[in-house]
């Protein structure tokens, strides 16, 4: 096993360049599906604020 995998027979340079685009490629897939959902969550948060705030002030124009 270790024979096919030595310097010499030129195989341990496309392997890590294989397992470097694995690891990249798998770290951008997780940071993309975080920034979508922190998107998510964020838009919700200024959607349930901004219906907070409104509440308030039709409150506040019929206690007058």
């Amino acid at each position: 096993m270790l024979r096919l995998i030595q310097n010499e027979k030129g195989v341990l340079l496309p392997a890590s360049i294989l397992l470097l685009l694995f690891v990249s490629l798998s770290i951008l897939s997780v940071s993309a599906a975080y920034q979508s959902k922190y998107r998510t969550y964020d838009s919700l948060e200024l959607n349930n604020i901004n219906a907070t705030i409104k509440r308030i002030e039709i409150f506040n124009a019929n206690k007058k």
